[in-house]
């Protein structure tokens, strides 16, 4: 997208705000650059609970015994450089 973004002629982060999801390493190196805005680090494993629940709502109006609330970390461009060296060190 930051690609795009740049041959439309116009500026990532300033004209047209970046993120992402999942806090890859690239994006921190685009915060670093000045080329995105955030990005959004969620619990790995939610997707699959929810939509158990979902089918289980869908099939017969079954509603969650429980609320699940899980953890999600939004990461800005003053925390990008430590945040990149922590990704170096987990196999990125």
């Amino acid at each position: 997208a930051i690609q795009a973004i740049k041959e439309a002629g116009l500026n990532p982060c300033k004209d047209i705000l970046t993120g992402s999801i999942d806090g890859v390493p690239d994006i921190y190196k685009a915060m670093i650059d000045g080329e995105a805005n955030a990005s959004v680090e969620l619990t790995p494993n939610m997707a699959g609970p929810a939509f158990d629940a979902l089918e289980k709502y869908k099939k017969d109006g079954t509603m969650p015994e429980k609320l699940t609330l899980t953890k999600s970390t939004l990461y800005l461009p003053d925390t990008a450089k430590e945040e990149l060296e922590k990704k170096k060190n987990m196999g990125y």
